[in-house]
Formats: C-alpha cells, sequence, structure tokens
C-alpha cells in the first residue's frame, strides 16, 4: 500500500459538522454586526451549520438572518485564494492569485469536537439596505474573530475603497 505524501485526516459524515457565517458589514454607517450572547457575555458573528442541500452562501445568508434579523446578500470581494478560475481553459498552478470581485469564502475555520470536526467557512456580507463602520474589534469574545474581522475590513476597503457604496447588484 502506498503512503500518501500529505499530512491529512479523514472524517466520515457522522463525525463532522459543516457551517458557515460572515462578517457583516452595514455599508452606509461603517459599522459591523455582531451578536452579544448574554447568557455568557461572548460577543460573536452569526453562523450555524449547513443543512443538507443548501449551499454554502445560502446557509451563510440565511444563519445571519436567523441569528440578527438583518437581510443580506454575499458581498463580492477581492481575495487571493488557490482556486483557479471559474472558466479554467489551460493548466493553472497551485498558488495564490487574485480574483476580483468573487463571493468565494475568504477564511476556513476548523475546530475540534470530541472526536470529531467543525468546519466553518466564511463570508463577507453586507445587509440589504440603502444607506463608516464601528469598532467592533474589541467586544468581539474571540481573538480568531477579531483576526477574521480584521482581514474582512481589509478585504472590503482594498475591493471598494473607504467610503464608496457598494451597489446592490455588484
Amino acid at each position: 500500500m502506498v503512503q500518501s505524501r500529505f499530512s491529512s485526516s479523514q472524517y466520515f459524515s457522522d463525525s463532522f459538522v459543516e457551517s458557515a457565517g460572515a462578517v457583516l458589514f452595514r455599508l452606509s454607517t461603517r459599522e459591523i454586526c455582531i451578536l452579544h450572547l448574554l447568557s455568557r457575555d461572548e460577543y460573536v458573528l452569526p453562523k450555524g451549520r449547513r443543512n443538507c442541500g443548501e449551499t454554502r452562501q445560502n446557509a451563510a445568508v440565511r444563519e445571519v438572518r436567523e441569528e440578527t434579523g438583518y437581510v443580506c446578500r454575499i458581498l463580492p470581494v477581492n481575495i487571493s485564494t488557490r482556486n483557479p478560475p471559474a472558466m479554467e481553459t489551460e493548466h493553472v498552478p497551485d498558488e495564490p492569485r487574485l480574483h476580483e470581485h468573487t463571493r468565494e469564502p475568504f477564511a476556513l475555520q476548523v475546530r475540534r469536537l470530541g472526536d470529531g470536526m467543525k468546519v466553518v467557512w466564511w463570508y463577507v456580507a453586507a445587509v440589504n439596505e440603502e444607506e463608516g463602520y464601528t469598532d467592533v474589534l474589541d467586544k468581539l469574545t474571540f481573538a480568531m474573530d477579531r483576526v477574521m474581522v480584521e482581514r474582512a475590513i481589509e478585504l472590503v476597503e482594498g475591493t471598494y475603497g473607504g467610503g464608496d457604496t457598494v451597489a446592490e447588484g455588484s
């Protein structure tokens, strides 16, 4: 038997759960929407489990709506990713490349769950509104979430600039 040259783990469907969430921007007021869990006095980002047959993007949008009450959309941002372009016309090396205005996840978290794993796909989203950002970094309970929000701010500002409003259909 040949061993893989890659370090890897394998989990069957009864040993992992897949979730999706979003860093939710209110672009008109430059705020980031977070949740305050009173029972644990924690500030967190909206996320939750993906339902069977549901896309990751739809799960993120649904979870944001369920947990915050805000209707939102996945915000296209400029990200560097190892994924090939949508229309792959030739061999594309496995290396990071810039994709402009993409609705792909910008982060993946992997968390241990006893004998299994929880995988969380993170998107950048915007509240659907017609109307810059409150400093939520000091409120978020977990350091990983603070780093995630900092990165999401960089992506939004790098894509749209400091004060530009993003059109609904972008």
